[in-house]
């Protein structure tokens, strides 16, 4: 008999509601706060959330309450499922580790760092889907997907540092400096931080400099897929999308550019973009 298995994944992924319901995902959604309103991805649009940070004076975003996994977990085991959840990266927020203290009281429920976010997390999702058709047992697939995240590039251009510091990931004569030399700063989400890897000057700089990076992560393995999720950054995303196609030969899909959720925003601020790369 087949196992029945559910997958629950974090809102972060930026799953389209379309996707949701293709892909039959049970989705934990994280929450964001704006000038003291509470928001998720059900109740106010990405652009909408943007537009209203330029004006406000207070934003941030917090992870699931333990309480949201312990219903998810306890709904689908008593309905006979086994559960892999997907989770954005520990390095970024405590989700996937509310997500593995819900799990304890639950036989059958498999937690899987992702290791990245929005779309890269997408990536793994689909993954687990094909395993799952060809009937690879659970345990295997979380374990394949643990190894899969491995391959699986997650770069942010940065263009202004101010949302950085509201978020105390950086100091304010940084931020300040940075201004002043119109400094664009590429960063790439590791194991366990989020690294600064080059501070350029100009947004053309910034693309060349993030293409470098592609080119030495990437050595002798192949591109399968990008996704560009953005801060309203279209400027940059068509200098991007070109420079991949030039350097790689990579032609980004327009299903594949797409403004990120709220989760992700609120931290990078406007005009950021997010490099999501498969590697094979």
């Amino acid at each position: 008999m087949l196992e029945k298995v559910k997958i629950i994944i974090d809102s972060s992924s930026d799953l389209t509601f379309d996707e949701i319901e293709k892909y039959n995902v049970d989705v934990i959604p994280l929450t964001i706060n704006i000038d003291g309103n509470e928001y998720d991805y059900r109740t106010i649009s990405n652009d909408e959330y943007i537009e209203r940070m330029r004006t406000a004076t207070s934003y941030s975003t917090s992870q699931p309450a333990i309480g949201k996994f312990l219903e998810a977990y306890e709904r689908w085991t008593k309905e006979g499922y086994k559960v892999i959840v997907l989770t954005l990266s520990s390095a970024l927020s405590g989700t996937y580790n509310t997500a593995v203290t819900a799990s304890t009281e639950f036989e059958g429920v498999y937690v899987v760092d992702s290791k990245t976010t929005t779309r890269g997390m997408v990536f793994l999702l689909k993954e687990c889907l094909k395993q799952l058709e060809e009937n690879v047992a659970v345990e295997v697939i979380a374990e394949n997907l643990r190894e899969k995240a491995k391959n699986i590039l997650t770069y942010v251009t940065i263009d202004k540092l101010d949302n950085l510091v509201k978020g105390g990931r950086l100091s304010k004569s940084q931020a300040l400096i940075g201004g002043l030399l119109n400094i664009k700063v590429l960063t790439q989400l590791k194991e366990t931080e989020l690294v600064a890897l080059d501070k350029v000057r100009g947004k053309k700089k910034l693309v060349q400099t993030l293409i470098k990076h592609i080119e030495e992560a990437k050595q002798e393995k192949t591109i399968k897929s990008i996704s560009l999720p953005n801060a309203l950054a279209d400027e940059y995303v068509t200098l991007i999308k070109s420079a991949l196609k030039e350097s790689f030969g990579y032609e980004v899909s327009e299903d594949e550019i797409f403004t990120t959720t709220p989760i992700i925003s609120t931290h990078t601020g406007e005009n950021a973009v997010g490099i999501l790369v498969e590697l094979v």
